[in-house]
């Protein structure tokens, strides 16, 4: 009576061993590491959504933790050596991407300290622990680095930023270029999405919300530039790691360019949001930092970057702003589109 249940024991023993051996010879594919400091950022924490389907995604965080299902996150001083050191040896990443930073351009000017810290200081701490584990270094600069001439801008032209935040990002860009081994800077363009940080509400945000509450929304109509949604900007980073692009500045922008004011009205338009609500206002886009490029240039400021070597790197073409538009709300579906904050009024955009 036991003789049927031995063999069939040992026919799953059989198996089952076949099985071990199987995976021994040919494992299964493992996914690549995407260390990411400032987890808890607009970039960052956009990044790791789009990321974590296709890699493993570790992120770090100061004072804010964000909780993005299937990704760890652990508190992180940028400006401590040690701990960045401790922090990139423990995961060994493939990709670190810095997503640290004050990018407000008038905090930035208020408070240059702070700006040099994050925007300078932190990036030479994380590009070198990326280096000594032999990590690709990624990072995320600005058009503002230019003067805001009315010319077409180059990867190789000479940066002369009007800002604090400008001369910051320009600083990080010439230590990456001179002194890291592996690395990606993507030089973008204003990239628009929605926060994981309920007290840092971003553009779009701010006009839904001052849009909800049937309040004047003053948007700037002096400075130009192009805007890009931010699920592009992550389709386009997953396009380089494919590519293993190493040591490339490339600039990341829309085929057009258009004010905040405009770029609202076309968001309201698409959103069947009430665009009588808005009127052009002045950003006072801060002038400090270059007195001569800053004395050649008029009331509007224009930051139009080449994007030719990065449609000929990825064979493809830029959106314009409202394709991106476009894309971004339809990957909305389905979703939550708003976020509605406690605090009430909005004093500029």
């Amino acid at each position: 009576m036991k003789e049927p249940y031995i063999i069939f024991y040992c026919s799953l023993l059989t198996r089952f061993k076949s099985i071990l051996f199987y995976v021994k010879i040919i494992p299964m594919k493992q996914k690549k590491t995407i260390l990411i400091f400032g987890i808890s950022s607009f970039l960052g924490s956009n990044l790791a959504e789009q990321l974590r389907d296709d890699y493993r995604v570790v992120g770090t965080y100061h004072n804010t933790p964000v909780d993005i299902d299937g990704i760890l996150t652990i508190k992180c001083d940028v400006h401590n050596k040690d701990v960045v050191q401790k922090v990139t040896y423990l995961f060994q990443p493939d990709y670190t991407i810095y997503a640290v930073g004050l990018t407000d351009i008038n905090a930035c000017q208020e408070y240059p300290k702070v700006a040099d810290a994050l925007n300078t200081a932190g990036v030479f701490n994380v590009s070198m622990a990326s280096e000594r584990y032999h990590s690709k270094f990624i990072y995320f600069s600005t058009c503002y680095i230019f003067s805001g001439e009315d010319t077409l801008f180059h990867e190789h032209d000479t940066p002369m930023p009007l800002s604090v935040y400008g001369n910051t990002v320009a600083s990080s860009e010439f230590y990456i270029q001179k002194s890291c081994l592996n690395y990606i800077i993507f030089r973008c363009a204003p990239i628009f999405g929605r926060s994981y940080n309920p007290n840092d509400l971003k553009f779009i945000e701010a006009i839904d919300r001052a849009e909800f509450q049937g309040q004047n929304i003053p948007c700037d109509n002096k400075v130009f530039t192009g805007f890009l949604d931010i699920i592009t900007v992550a389709d386009l980073l997953k396009k380089a790691l494919d590519k293993n692009v190493t040591n490339r500045l490339l600039q990341v922008t829309s085929s057009d360019m258009m004010t905040r004011y405009d770029f609202a009205k076309e968001y309201l338009t698409q959103t069947g949001g009430n665009t009588g609500l808005l009127s052009k206002s002045d950003w006072h886009f801060p002038r400090t930092e270059n007195a001569i490029a800053a004395q050649s240039i008029g009331e509007e400021l224009k930051f139009q970057m080449d994007r030719h070597n990065l449609e000929e790197e990825f064979e493809l073409t830029m959106p314009t702003v409202q394709e991106s538009i476009e894309k971004y709300l339809n990957s909305l579906k389905g979703r939550v589109t708003a976020k509605r904050a406690k605090s009430t009024g909005i004093t500029f955009i």
